[in-house]
């Protein structure tokens, strides 16, 4: 069964250019259950096993848990626990919290069996820095965290999963994009984190089309997420665990699977958050199946909302009003009274003190927020008073140059301090949209004074830290998303004071808009609109390389390939801040009949900034014109460069195999296979190399699973057919034939079918 041309093997992965890797560091340094990590910063990544006297310390931490204050009852094992943050969520898209066309029915059944905070903010209205809030309970400028992609949880943390293994807990995460992947420091802590996420790595799952074009963040759907946790909820419930579950879907660009687009065309974000409630009910079922639910604690908060247009902020990031901040929280825990919603205002820096409040395991030192057990009604537990909480958003400055933002609440007012500072009277005005600052100069002065001293006492001399330079990838991935211009090409230094000077991101927002209108109008290809949308974002920056990559994008979709050449080649130099509107530029010349001109555009760019997906659209350059020994040369580099990119790999499994190198194929396949089990190309070229190599049963394997993975994969319904035809499982090869027969409805696999059961000689 040779690898014919034109096949899906090479037609599916090495013919498809889009999409490029995430961007991945080294693995961290992790404790590794169940030892308790030192947590002393002469000691980063955990100390040695002490003896009995840990041992002694688990036992303690794990009896005390079984005894949750509610009424101190019994428990055997402990308190489980699972946090899922829902990425961009505001709190007014919930059922629960008074949306009157919303369909979440399993968020709505949580905060009826659990407690509804009404009134939570994020410190800070972007994923990073407010997941690192989350899992640390310390305000950003003591975590050092203030951006997507700039900066990494330092080793020095103290985080939730590093606590909880310590206590005995099973730790396990599954996240849905990149940033909050393990390259930035959310995984410490955690024995299992999954985090393999790349575009178009699972492109024949029926779930969604993910964003091509390196457009948007790297993600995969819910249903992908629950897929990489729950084998680690079926391997470890029967001890306490804790997973943490991130769901990006609600995040833009909005493309909710059916039945969601189509019951929710009207507002598309509404229909991404269903899908998402679909998913978290589903994880449920599971829990419930396991006999676990009823001993397990439920945490359920947003991570930042979504402006949909208020403050002229369709998105995110840029400014600090409540639309960004003000997100959902609820916790259930079983023996508590159901249905309870607290008034007062409290923060996700409370999280982690909460949790372990009601796990009863000592905090450690430096948390910054206040356990929410005693408003909770949690007997004997009393939570103290605190009005005051604190947000920023430094990300106007950090990756556009402007100025940038930080707020304080306390009572009832709010004060957002900036080039154009803002004082908004909450109780009269929850729209903010009449500023006070001018009318209450007295109020404006004594919340900037209390903001000032709130930002000293809390900053850490060591958050600097937590800053790092990006590699060249990711500063590529980070400005083709609009993360980065070219007016903040080095991220600016941090200080922890208050600062007026910079354009004031209010008077900018427009400009973030058009951007993301723009990059959403070419994922969607409607490419006129799109390149409508650029002109217009060049004429107010003409040296603007992220406008211009647009452009070029732009001008790609409606056929105009000189066009959009000519706008790179107007690039004077190829940087990482553009690197990535450039190559997609330099495949597409390839792709409509350009190939030389594409091919040294191409070696440009990865010869200026290097990076795994240059590589690979290298490699397959050179495939498409017959030099394989270049092809296999940049796939390897492509490999080094991320050592789990899984199209290069699958790629150089079946050029190997191509070559006749058999066993370096198998252990290339069996490799690709480990790192990312629910890939279905995979499954499937693995399973044609061992039927070529006669190795039928284990081709069985692995075919069979690549139709469970992706039943509408007909050239592996396909090959599954004919493989246990030659295996005389004619029982078999019928009832798949009939399948295939009942399910397809391109006539063309249908003669396809009959073909092959013709030329194998079985009876139909």
């Amino acid at each position: 069964m040779d690898f014919p041309p034109g096949d899906p093997s090479q037609s599916e992965n090495t013919y498809s250019f889009r999409g490029s890797p995430t961007a991945r560091s080294k693995p961290r340094c992790r404790p590794q259950a169940p030892g308790r990590r030192d947590h002393s910063p002469d000691d980063p990544c955990g100390a040695e096993d002490r003896g009995h006297a840990v041992r002694i310390t688990r036992l303690f931490g794990i009896l005390l848990a079984a005894c949750l204050v509610t009424a101190c009852q019994q428990i055997d094992p402990p308190w489980n626990l699972l946090v899922i943050t829902l990425d961009t969520t505001r709190a007014d898209a919930l059922g629960c919290y008074g949306h009157p066309t919303a369909r979440t029915p399993n968020l709505d059944r949580l905060a009826q069996e659990g407690v509804l905070f009404e009134h939570c903010f994020t410190p800070v209205p972007i994923t990073t820095p407010s997941h690192s809030t989350i899992f640390t309970g310390t305000y950003p400028m003591a975590h050092g965290v203030r951006d997507n992609g700039l900066f990494v949880l330092p080793d020095r943390a103290h985080t939730l999963a590093e606590v909880l293994t310590g206590q005995g807990w099973a730790t396990g995460a599954a996240v849905g994009s990149f940033p909050v992947t393990r390259q930035f420091g959310l995984d410490q802590g955690f024995t299992y984190f999954n985090d393999h996420i790349t575009l178009a790595a699972e492109d024949y799952r029926g779930d969604r089309v993910i964003p091509s074009r390196g457009l948007f963040f790297d993600e995969r759907p819910a249903a992908w997420v629950n897929d990489a946790i729950a084998p680690w909820l079926n391997e470890n419930t029967s001890g306490p665990f804790f997973a943490w579950v991130h769901y990006w879907d609600a995040h833009h660009p909005h493309q909710p699977p059916a039945p969601f687009n189509q019951i929710f065309a009207h507002d598309l974000y509404e229909g991404e958050i269903a899908y998402v409630d679909q998913s978290l009910g589903t994880l449920i079922n599971l829990l419930e199946k396991r006999g676990v639910w009823d001993r397990t604690i439920v945490v359920v908060v947003g991570d930042h909302g979504e402006g949909n247009g208020e403050h002229n902020e369709d998105t995110h990031s840029l400014l600090a009003y409540n639309a960004t901040l003000h997100i959902p929280l609820i916790i259930r825990v079983p023996g508590l009274p159901p249905g309870v919603r607290i008034e007062q205002r409290v923060g996700t820096v409370d999280i982690m003190p909460t949790i372990l409040d009601l796990l009863g395991i000592d905090a450690p030192e430096g948390l910054q927020g206040r356990s929410l057990a005693g408003l909770m009604g949690v007997e004997g537990k009393q939570t103290e008073d605190q009005d005051l909480y604190y947000a920023e958003t430094l990300s106007p400055r950090l990756s556009h140059g402007w100025g940038e933002l930080r707020a304080l609440y306390d009572g009832r007012f709010k004060y957002i301090h900036g080039p154009r500072p803002e004082l908004y009277d909450l109780e009269a005005d929850p729209g903010e949209l009449v500023d006070l600052v001018d009318r209450l100069p007295e109020e404006r002065d004594r919340m900037r004074t209390e903001l000032a001293r709130f930002i000293t006492d809390r900053a850490s001399t060591g958050a600097a830290a937590a800053a790092h330079t990006p590699d060249d990838e990711t500063l590529q991935r980070l400005a083709a998303l609009g993360y980065l211009s070219t007016e903040a090409d080095e991220p600016a230094t941090v200080l922890e004071e208050l600062r007026s000077d910079g354009t004031p991101p209010q008077d900018r927002i427009g400009d973030n808009s058009l951007m993301s209108n723009a990059r959403q109008q070419i994922n969607k290809r409607e490419f006129l609109a799109a390149r409508e949308s650029a002109l217009r974002l060049v004429e107010l920056d003409p040296d603007n390389v992220n406008y211009q990559g647009i452009l070029a994008l732009a001008a790609l979709g409606l056929g105009q390939v000189e066009e959009s050449a000519r706008i790179v080649d107007g690039m004077k130099t190829i940087s990482p801040q553009h690197a990535g509107s450039a190559l997609q530029v330099a495949l597409e010349l390839f792709e409509r009949g350009h190939a030389e001109r594409g091919l040294q555009l191409a070696q440009r760019i990865n010869n200026s900034q290097p990076s795994a997906w240059g590589c690979y659209v290298l490699a397959e350059m050179h495939g498409r014109l017959g030099d394989q020994t270049r092809q296999q040369q940049e796939l390897e580099q492509a490999l080094e460069l991320d050592a789990e990119y899984p199209r290069a790999r699958l790629s150089l499994a079946i050029l190997l195999a191509r070559h006749g190198d058999g066993q370096r194929a198998d252990e290339e396949f069996r490799k690709l296979i480990a790192d990312y089990p629910l890939y279905p190309k995979a499954r499937f070229n693995f399973g044609l190399f061992l039927a070529q190599a006669g190795r039928s049963d284990e081709a069985l394997v692995q075919l069979e699973r690549a139709v469970q993975l992706s039943p509408t994969y007909w050239q592996a319904q396909l090959t599954l057919l004919a493989v246990n035809v030659d295996l005389g499982r004619e029982e078999q090869a019928g009832a798949i034939a009939d399948r295939i027969r009942t399910q397809a409805r391109d006539p063309r696999i249908g003669m396809r079918v009959e073909e092959l059961m013709t030329m194998l000689g079985a009876s139909t």
